[in-house]
């Protein structure tokens, strides 16, 4: 399980979490006080963490601002 919480609400953010959920095949949308659960069943939480850090380094925006990696 990999642990996202969500900083700067909006577009960029939403599109964000839909490429996780695109590329990764997992659910991302923020639960309670903006926390977004994934779910990586097949890998280890390293490597379901190093996947998830692939991913938003590979869009076009300093994720960074936007999310925060919690686990």
């Amino acid at each position: 399980m990999v642990i996202l919480r969500v900083k700067n609400p909006g577009s960029e953010t939403s599109r964000l979490l839909a490429r996780l959920e695109s590329e990764l095949g997992v659910g991302a949308q923020p639960q309670t006080a903006g926390y977004v659960p994934l779910s990586l069943d097949q890998l280890d939480q390293r490597a379901a963490r190093e996947r998830v850090l692939e991913v938003l380094e590979s869009s076009d925006v300093d994720w960074r601002e936007h999310l925060e990696l919690r686990s």
